[in-house]
């Protein structure tokens, strides 16, 4: 889902938590959120293609762009 997708959710008290996770591709990260209802739902862009990013940091701001204030991040 996109940002605004995700935003959209966040307004109805439909997701629970933001999460940063390392990718399946080496060096990079994704951003998931908890769905209230159970599992995650994954950052994507407008291709439905995952969002990856390089840096924790910009993977954050992404996360906080949907509207919460902290983000967990999972080094696994």
């Amino acid at each position: 889902m996109t940002i605004s997708e995700l935003r959209a959710l966040y307004r109805t008290d439909q997701l629970v938590e933001a999460i940063i996770e390392p990718s399946i591709q080496e060096g990079s990260w994704v951003v998931e959120f908890r769905h209230r209802r159970g599992g995650l739902v994954l950052l994507t862009d407008a291709h439905g293609e995952e969002c990856l990013y390089r840096d924790i940091d910009l993977a954050s701001k992404s996360a906080m762009a949907v509207g919460f204030q902290q983000v967990r991040i999972e080094d696994i």
